[in-house]
C-alpha cells in the first residue's frame, strides 16, 4: 500500500497499468492453462474412444490433439480474461487496495480505461487466431479426418489376417507389411459391385501395394503391381481374368466435406456482411464476435469485481459465471438463427453485444450510486 501511495502522489499512472496488467495477465495465463488443460483432457478422451473403437489410427492421435489448440484457445481467452479481471480485481478490493487507489484518485473510469487498454490485446489475439490460423487448421483437420478411414485400414493391418469394411462388401488380407506399413505383399482385396442388377465381385490379387492420397481431390487409392483381376459371378462358370502390371485401386473412406466447410475458408471468400449466403454470414459475424466479445465482457467483469472487503474476493464469482453462461448460449443462438434465416443480417449476432454491453453499463453507473 505504501508503494501504492508513493506512486499516486508523484502521478505515475504508466507504473498503476503496468502493476494492474501484471496482476490480470498472470492470473489470465494461469487459468487459461487449467482451462486448457481441462478442455485438451476432455477432447483427449474422445479421440481415445475413436482410437479404441477403430475409428482413427493411434499416430494421428496427438497431431488431431494439437490441431485442437487453436479452436480452444479462441473460446477459452475470452473467458480467461473475465476470469481474470474477476479474480484479480476482486483481490484488490479484498485487500483495499482499489479503495487506496480511489481514495487517491484512481477512479473506476480510469480502471474500467486501463482495462478495456488489456482487453484490446487479448481482442488482437483473438482476432489474429480466429481470422487467420483457424480456417488453415480447421482445414487441416477436416484432411486428416477425411483420410482416417484409409489410414486406419492401413496402418491396422495385421499381416496374415483377413479385414473386412464397408458392412462385409470389402475384404482385406495381405501376407506381410515393412516396419512403417507403407509396402505390404502378397495382398488380396475382394470387392462386391453391382453391375446390371446383379452382385458381382470382383477380386483382385498382387505382390506387392501400397497406398496413394491425389493432391486436389483427397481420393485414396492402393497402388497394386504385378497381379491379376478376377471378376463374376460367385458360382458361375462365366468369369473374367486379367494380369496387371499396375493398378490402382480406390480405397473406401469416410466422406467429410472440406470445400463446403464455411469454417475452412479464409476472410476473404466470406465478405461482405450482408452476404447472401447465409452460412458464410453467419461465420464471418462469429468471426468478429468472439473478439467483441472480450471487450463486452470487459464492461460486465470490471464492475462485477468490485467486492466488500468482508465478502472476500470470490463474493460475485457466481452470478459472473451464470451471465457469461448465458451469454455464450445467445452466442451460439444467434449463430444459428443468422445461418438459418431466422434473424436478418443486420441483427445477426450483434443483440447478445448489446444486450451485455446494457447489463455491463447498469452494473457499472449503480456502482457509482451503492457502495460494495
Amino acid at each position: 500500500m505504501t508503494i501504492l501511495l508513493l506512486l499516486l502522489s508523484n502521478g505515475v499512472p504508466v507504473i498503476i497499468f503496468r502493476y494492474l496488467s501484471k496482476e490480470v495477465f498472470i492470473t489470465l495465463v494461469s487459468l487459461t492453462t487449467i482451462l486448457l488443460l481441462i478442455f485438451m483432457s476432455n477432447q483427449f478422451i474422445q479421440y481415445l474412444n475413436r482410437v479404441a473403437n477403430g475409428q482413427i489410427p493411434a499416430m494421428l492421435l496427438m497431431k488431431l490433439m494439437m490441431l485442437e489448440l487453436p479452436t480452444l484457445l479462441v473460446l477459452l481467452l475470452p473467458l480467461g480474461f473475465y476470469m481474470a479481471l474477476l479474480v484479480a480485481y476482486g483481490r484488490l478490493y479484498a485487500e483495499s487496495e482499489m479503495t487506496v487507489l480511489q481514495a487517491c484518485g484512481y477512479g473506476p473510469l480510469k480502471l474500467l480505461g486501463h482495462s478495456f487498454i488489456m482487453a484490446s490485446m487479448v481482442a488482437f489475439m483473438v482476432l489474429v487466431i480466429v481470422t487467420w490460423a483457424s480456417p488453415l487448421v480447421m482445414a487441416e483437420r477436416a484432411k486428416l479426418l477425411r483420410a482416417t478411414g484409409v489410414q486406419t485400414i492401413i496402418k491396422t493391418l495385421v499381416p496374415g489376417r483377413f479385414q473386412a469394411v464397408s458392412k462385409g462388401r470389402q475384404v482385406f488380407y495381405v501376407g506381410a507389411m515393412n516396419s512403417d506399413h507403407t509396402v505390404a505383399e502378397d495382398v488380396f482385396l475382394a470387392r462386391q459391385v453391382e453391375r446390371k442388377g446383379q452382385l458381382e465381385w470382383d477380386v483382385l490379387w498382387a505382390k506387392t501395394a501400397y497406398s496413394q492420397t491425389e493432391e486436389g481431390t483427397y481420393e485414396d487409392y492402393v497402388i497394386m503391381q504385378d497381379g491379376r483381376h478376377y471378376q463374376g459371378i460367385p458360382g458361375d462358370a462365366d468369369y473374367q481374368v486379367a494380369k496387371f502390371e499396375r493398378l490402382k485401386a480406390r480405397l473406401p473412406h469416410p466422406k467429410v466435406e472440406i470445400t463446403g466447410d464455411v469454417r475452412t475458408r479464409p476472410m476473404s471468400e466470406l465478405w461482405p456482411f450482408n452476404n447472401p449466403n447465409l452460412l458464410k454470414a453467419a461465420e464471418l459475424q462469429w468471426r468478429f464476435s468472439i473478439p467483441i466479445m472480450v471487450l463486452t465482457l470487459t464492461l460486465v467483469g470490471v464492475p462485477l469485481s468490485r467486492v466488500n472487503p468482508r465478502a472476500g474476493k470470490y463474493a460475485k464469482l457466481l452470478p459472473a459465471m451464470v451471465l457469461y453462461i448465458l451469454y455464450a448460449n445467445m452466442m451460439f443462438i444467434a449463430r444459428d438463427w443468422l445461418a438459418t434465416g431466422k434473424t436478418p443480417i443486420w441483427v445477426g449476432m450483434w443483440w447478445p453485444h448489446l444486450t451485455v454491453v446494457m447489463i455491463g453499463l447498469f452494473i457499472f453507473y449503480r456502482n457509482q450510486k451503492k457502495p460494495a
